[in-house]
């Protein structure tokens, strides 16, 4: 089975042509499962770093990620999905005024996923790992969780490192995709990445099997 594989839409701060990308890749090679990594959310107005001055409230950052996420879900009504740091930011702010989730709206229900959506923190499929990637760092993150899993990996949350690396060994081959971001550069919940050395790379990833990935840059084609 091929499945398509993107992370760190950080809606509602997307990349305006993320889905159309998504769209046409995933028809291109045959996707017939699709994995979502993570940071589907951003959650910059609940954030704990200080918001922008020119920021939406919480409430219209709120109803603008719902109307994003339902033109998602309409068009992929089926996926699997791992929850990323950035998903899970109200409840751990909640828990720092000692809040437990029980007392909090379940993800699913506050951004209107359909049941036909599963989420989980991770998923091993086919001897393929796919995470978010919470607490790695650096262009080699998905590299270093294959070497500690001893599988191959797809992961996200380090923007600015898509691509895939192969790791051999006697026994087998395997691979470390980072499947990059598909947020959007010039909004200003990304402010504080304006002066950083490597900007997001846009992108996803396809797999093919468990010692066979690609990753797929985001073409100028919908960098207009």
């Amino acid at each position: 089975m091929i499945r398509g594989v993107f992370s760190d839409t950080h809606i509602p701060f997307q990349h305006p042509n993320y889905l159309q990308f998504l769209k046409d890749t995933f028809a291109e090679w045959g996707v017939e499962e699709i994995i979502c990594l993570g940071d589907l959310i951003d959650n910059h107005a609940i954030s704990r770093f200080q918001s922008e001055p020119c920021a939406d409230g919480a409430y219209l950052e709120l109803e603008k990620a719902r109307n994003a996420v339902k033109e998602l879900t309409e068009t992929f009504p089926n996926v699997k999905m791992c929850r990323g740091n950035h998903d899970d930011i109200a409840y751990r702010q909640a828990a720092t005024l000692g809040i437990g989730e029980i007392f909090i709206k379940p993800f699913r229900d506050i951004y209107g996923l359909p049941n036909t959506w599963q989420l989980e923190d991770e998923y091993v499929i086919e001897n393929v790992l796919y995470t978010h990637g919470t607490g790695r760092s650096g262009k080699h993150s998905s590299y270093n969780i294959a070497i500690d899993e001893r599988m191959s990996v797809c992961s996200g949350h380090t923007h600015s490192n898509g691509g895939v690396q192969y790791i051999a060994n006697k026994k087998n081959t395997i691979f470390a995709l980072n499947t990059g971001w598909l947020g959007d550069d010039e909004a200003y919940a990304f402010n504080y990445s304006r002066h950083a050395r490597h900007r997001g790379t846009e992108g996803c990833g396809i797999v093919i099997s468990p010692e066979e990935a690609y990753f797929i840059p985001m073409t100028k084609k919908y960098q207009q």
